[in-house]
C-alpha cells in the first residue's frame, strides 16, 4: 500500500507556523503544497513558497496577480498526481478556488482555519460548504455557524485553537536581554510591522518614526523588532534611518524570535493580524495598528460588518486594545497612545487583566493540532 499523499496549501506566516506542527504530527504521510520556511523544515515539499505570494488587500494583488495565477495552475497539475486530501489552511481568495478544483477531481477536501465569514464574506458560507468534506473549526461559534449545513457530504468538527500549541519560547527574561545585551533597567518595546512586503512598507516607517517620539519621552526604552528572514533586508533598509536604540531579530538569534519579544516586552504595537492574538497570550498590553490602500480600505469597510478589526477586540467584544486604523494610523498619535499605557499603570495594569481574562481564558486548552492530526487521520482511514 503506498504512501498517502496531502497537498497542502498555505498563504501566510502564521498559516506556515500551524500547517508545519500539524506536519510533524504525521510523518506518514507524503506532503506537497504552497509551503512556508517551517513547513518546508517540518518535510512538505513545496512547488512554491509563500515568501512569494503574501500579500493584503484588494489593489496590492494586482502586481502579483500573474505570477499568483501561475502558481495556482500549477497546484491544480499537482493535485492530478495521485494526491489523496487537499488540506486548505486560511487564505480564502485562493484557497476556495483550490477546493473547486479538488472537489471536481474527486479529492477529499478539508478546511483548516476556515476564513472569517463572520466578520466579512458570509455569501462565502454557501462556497466553503459546497466545495468542502471536511471543516475543522477553531472557534466554538464557527460550528454553530455551519451546523445547519451538514449533511453527508459536509462536516463541521470544532477542535479549539491551535495558537496555544504552538506559542513556546525558550529563553529566561535574564538570557533574553543578555542576549541582546540590553540592560535590566531599561523597559522592551516591541515593534511587530507584519509578515507582509507590502505591510513593511506602509507601516513600518510610521513605527519608527513614533518610536523616535516615544524615545524622546522615555530614555529608558529599548525597542526589539522580530523579522524573517526574506524581510530582513527591507526592515534594516528602514531602520538605519532612524534614531533609536533597537535590535532586530530573527531565527538566526532566537528560535521563536517573535514569542520571545512579546514575552519579554513591557509594551509592543502590532500589525493586525494573527499577532494580536499570540501577543494576548502573553498578556503584555499592546495598541493594534493598520494601514492599506485607501481602494482598499474603502472595500473593506464596505464589507467588514463588526465594530474591531483585531481578534483581542473581536474575542472579547469590545475594545480593550486601542486600534489606530488608516487615517489614525499616524507616527503622533501612536506615540501618544503608546505613552499613555507606558506612564499610565491603571491604565496597563487593567488592559493586562483584561487581555488574561477576556482574550486568553476563552480561547480553551492545548491540544488542538492533536485533535486535527485525528480527524484527517480517519479522513485518510490511516
Amino acid at each position: 500500500m503506498r504512501e498517502k499523499r496531502v497537498f497542502i496549501s498555505v498563504g501566510e506566516i502564521s498559516a506556515d507556523n500551524y500547517a508545519s506542527e500539524l506536519i510533524k504530527k504525521l510523518p506518514e504521510i507524503e506532503w506537497v503544497g504552497i509551503a512556508g520556511p517551517k513547513m518546508r523544515q517540518a518535510g512538505c515539499k513545496p512547488i512554491e513558497t509563500i515568501e512569494n505570494l503574501s500579500v493584503v488587500g484588494i489593489t496590492e494583488i494586482i502586481p502579483k496577480y500573474l505570477h499568483i495565477r501561475k502558481v495556482f495552475n500549477k497546484a491544480v497539475q499537482t493535485l492530478k498526481q495521485d494526491v489523496d486530501m487537499l488540506i486548505v489552511v486560511d487564505y480564502p481568495g485562493f484557497n476556495l478556488k483550490l477546493l473547486k478544483e479538488a472537489k471536481k477531481l474527486g479529492i477529499k477536501t478539508v478546511y483548516f482555519i476556515a476564513p472569517q465569514v463572520w466578520a466579512w464574506g458570509e455569501k462565502r458560507i454557501k462556497t466553503i460548504v459546497k466545495y468542502t468534506d471536511l471543516l475543522i473549526a477553531i472557534w466554538p461559534f464557527e460550528k454553530d455557524l455551519y451546523k445547519p449545513y451538514q449533511t453527508d457530504n459536509f462536516k463541521v468538527e470544532f477542535v479549539g485553537h491551535p495558537i496555544l500549541d504552538i506559542i513556546r519560547t525558550t529563553h529566561t527574561k535574564e538570557s533574553f536581554r543578555e542576549k541582546l545585551q540590553i540592560p535590566q533597567n531599561k523597559k522592551i518595546i516591541g515593534l511587530f510591522p507584519g509578515s507582509r512586503e507590502n505591510e513593511i512598507k506602509h507601516i513600518l516607517p510610521i513605527m519608527l518614526k513614533a518610536g523616535e517620539l516615544i524615545y524622546k519621552a522615555d530614555k529608558t526604552l529599548h525597542f526589539v523588532l522580530p523579522v524573517t528572514q526574506n524581510l530582513k533586508e527591507t526592515v534594516n533598509d528602514f531602520v538605519k534611518q532612524y534614531d533609536l536604540p533597537l535590535k532586530t531579530v530573527d531565527n538566526t538569534v532566537f528560535e521563536y524570535p517573535n514569542y520571545e519579544t512579546m514575552n519579554n516586552a513591557f509594551f509592543s504595537i502590532i500589525t493586525s493580524g494573527t499577532a494580536t492574538l499570540e501577543a494576548s497570550i502573553f498578556t503584555n498590553p499592546f495598541i493594534v495598528v493598520y494601514k492599506v490602500s485607501p481602494l482598499t480600505y474603502m472595500l473593506g469597510k464596505m464589507l467588514i460588518k463588526i465594530p474591531y478589526i483585531s481578534l483581542p477586540n473581536i474575542i472579547a467584544q469590545e475594545e480593550i486594545v486601542k486600534e489606530l486604523i488608516q487615517d489614525k494610523c499616524t507616527p503622533i498619535n501612536l506615540a501618544n497612545w503608546s505613552l499613555k499605557y507606558i506612564f499610565d499603570k491603571d491604565l496597563y495594569m487593567k488592559t493586562k487583566i483584561q487581555l488574561k481574562d477576556k482574550v486568553k481564558n476563552r480561547l480553551g486548552e492545548k491540544g488542538a493540532l492533536d485533535k486535527t492530526a485525528k480527524l484527517i487521520k480517519q479522513e485518510l482511514q490511516i
